[in-house]
């Protein structure tokens, strides 16, 4: 009976081992994926926005059925057309394709190509240079992918990473769902045409933006040509680039684009997804549905030119810091009261830094005072549009009292040279003052800017890993820790009936004894 319960006792052991290792084995690997070198480009969260009330350059005229122009540091819309409107997307499909491989595979594993990598395609979907049993490294198949756009590749990589085509579109659809394209419905990992692989323009700028955030991604989809050899055979492949304006011996290269991805089939007509930056803006371009390689080249490039020709960043104001915002009022007895201003930290409106028309990058600052729910608040505006708010705390002369302030008067407000005034007795705005008793402020000097401020994220600084793998790992460990509970408890059941069955035995012998 001793032995029974110990061989039990072993098999639950053993079972909740490999319990464990089986969901230890997955967080590890996500924990990898996490780890993958990535440059923060534009907005944390990846938000597109529209142009403030601003009068917008006059718009290139293009080719493309749609397209859209992002600036990345404010997240605005630049240029949109039917932006929304769903399409096939062609072979900017493999954005997505080569984002998950390097979110998931390590560069220097290999790939086997399959048959159904070799067969498995439409017609005119074949490039004869791939044959089945090739083997290549995952690194050398994503420059295959990105460069010369084959599909093979990029149905091996879905067997590689789930093991059929479906279960990896899945995954793909699931991803551009977290990277905010919500009316993306992909069914391949190569873009070849099928009724349901869909997208749109603002889709797949939102794809485009996940992708370049991986150091790796920008390598590999920037380089104009690469050459590698087949594992087995020693096969020399040599992939180029059709991007044409990533080519500089081309007439279409564009030094100011850092890598893209064209596509093509019968029904898609040519397309371009495309990310290019100056040194101050960071532009993702999307061209679907163009009529003729020329054009659709000719659609990014004018696209391109109106971004980076007609807008610029500018800093925000900054109010305070040393210096303080000062008027005069006159109270219900004609008497001047001198009153300074808190000024607390600025908050662009429509996302972190300001994006203006260059029409507009030279006009001074203006800060206008008005009332919200009660608060005092400052709002730094160019041309009359707001674009930055500011929280204000207002300090009152003691000979005012919070129900005569501001009866009449008209308020002038400058920046001072001088430091902030001291806060005790430094009340907010009561609510009881209404709003129309605030009027119009002079401009402020809009050459008061914090010294170094930078408009742009350093690029160079590491992102710490997220917490997904974390969280993954506990929850795992959480389970295994029920499991194992649950084996315990079921021990100690099956010791206690066998103790029972063993005490029932002993009085049954008794009995017979007896007898």
């Amino acid at each position: 009976m001793s032995k029974r319960i110990l061989r039990h006792g072993t098999a639950l052991l053993l079972m909740t081992v490999l319990f464990i290792s089986s969901l230890l084995t997955p967080v590890t690997a996500q924990a990898q994926e996490i780890q993958r070198s990535r440059t923060g480009i534009g907005r944390e969260d990846h938000a597109f926005v529209e142009m403030p009330g601003f009068i917008k350059p006059a718009e290139p005229s293009i080719h493309g059925a749609m397209a859209i122009l992002v600036e990345l540091n404010s997240g605005t819309i630049l240029y949109a057309k039917n932006i929304n409107q769903r399409t096939y997307p062609a072979s900017t499909t493999k954005v997505m394709t080569a984002l998950l491989a390097l979110e998931n595979l390590q560069l220097d594993d290999t790939l086997l190509i399959s048959y159904n990598a070799t067969h498995d395609l439409i017609s005119g979907g074949f490039d004869g240079r791939f044959l089945e049993g090739q083997v290549f490294t995952i690194e050398e198949a994503l420059y295959g992918l990105c460069l010369d756009s084959v599909n093979t590749l990029g149905y091996a990589l879905a067997e590689k990473m789930d093991g059929d085509v479906p279960s990896f579109a899945a995954r793909m659809n699931a991803r551009a769902a977290e990277l905010g394209a919500l009316f993306t419905s992909f069914t391949n990992p190569h873009g070849l045409n099928d009724l349901d692989h869909l997208t749109t323009a603002y889709d797949m700028a939102k794809i485009l933006w996940g992708a370049i955030e991986l150091d790796d991604y920008r390598r590999i989809a920037g380089t104009d040509r690469y050459n590698c050899g087949e594992l087995k055979s020693g096969q020399v492949m040599n992939f180029s680039h059709t991007l044409r304006l990533l080519h500089p011996e081309n007439s279409w290269y564009d030094s100011r684009v850092v890598c893209g991805k064209t596509g093509w089939t019968e029904d898609a007509h040519f397309c371009r997804a495309v990310y290019a930056t100056n040194g101050e803006l960071d532009l993702i371009c999307v061209v679907f549905n163009s009529n003729g390689a020329d054009n659709v080249d000719s659609d990014v490039k004018g696209l391109l030119d109106y971004g980076f020709n007609n807008f610029s960043l500018r800093k925000m104001p900054v109010f305070g810091n040393g210096s303080v915002l000062g008027g005069v009022i006159q109270d219900e007895n004609g008497k001047d009261h001198t009153i300074h201003f808190a000024v607390g930290e600025g908050r662009v409106l429509n996302g972190s830094v300001v994006l203006v028309p260059n029409t507009y990058a030279n006009l001074p600052w203006t800060l206008d005072l008005c009332l919200d729910d009660g608060n005092l608040k400052g709002y730094a505006s160019l041309g009359g549009v707001a674009l930055v708010e500011y929280p204000l705390i207002l300090k009152l002369p003691e000979e005012t009292t919070k129900s005569n302030y501001f009866p009449t008067a008209v308020l002038t407000v400058e920046e001072q040279e001088s430091a902030n005034p001291s806060t005790e007795n430094n009340p907010a705005v009561s609510s009881e003052r209404p709003a129309d008793q605030v009027t119009e402020t002079a401009a402020a000097d809009p050459t008061n800017q914090t010294a170094g401020a930078s408009l742009l994220p350093d690029r160079n600084e590491p992102q710490e890993p997220g917490a997904f793998g974390h969280n993954l790992l506990t929850l795992a460990l959480i389970i295994c820790a029920a499991f194992f509970v649950l084996c315990l408890v079921a021990l100690l059941f099956t010791l206690g009936q066998n103790r029972r069955l063993r005490k029932r035995v002993d009085r049954r012998n008794a009995l017979k004894k007896d007898t």
